[in-house]
């Protein structure tokens, strides 16, 4: 009787997780779809709009520190457990402008519902940061290791040009 106990709740808590975690993601995930553009691409000038001066002059002053040659670059292809991951980037005016998904993780049905949420937020993530240091979605870690490593090797490439 006492094993039946633990197992049911250890089961439940489990299955409280799961739900919590499905919630947490879909509901970020959802929130920054109806703020981000319904198109695959992210221009700046729709963030720079947003932002404050102060934020402004941090990120000047940062972009100052990074000089990126203007031009389009694609990133390395990263291998993931789920699939590849691949990103082209335009670099205008020392500043990373737009992210295009070359590939990504397609093979099941969940990895191509997951991505087209989460892909969309990591963009807009990454064009506001105006570096590969994004924050992860959870339950997309896999996606977020092959974006950032292909964004971080085209931003290499743009550093290098």
């Amino acid at each position: 009787m006492y094993r039946k106990i633990v197992v049911v709740s250890l089961s439940l808590t489990v299955a409280i997780a799961i739900v919590l975690d499905s919630y947490f993601v879909l509901y970020k995930t959802l929130a920054s779809n109806d703020n981000a553009a319904s198109n695959n691409t992210v221009n700046s000038t729709s963030t720079a709009d947003n932002s404050s001066s102060a934020s402004s002059a941090v990120s000047s002053s940062t972009n100052k520190q990074r000089s990126y040659k203007d031009g389009e670059y694609v990133g390395k292809s990263t291998a993931t457990a789920w699939g590849n991951v691949q990103l082209k980037i335009k670099i205008a005016n020392n500043r990373l402008t737009k992210i295009t998904v070359l590939k990504y993780p397609n093979t099941h049905s969940h990895s191509v519902e997951l991505n087209r949420q989460v892909l969309p937020v990591y963009r807009q993530e990454a064009v506001k940061s105006q570096s590969a240091n994004i924050q992860q979605v959870s339950g997309a870690t896999e996606t977020w290791k092959g974006f950032t490593g292909s964004l971080q090797s085209a931003l290499i490439k743009a550093r290098q040009a």
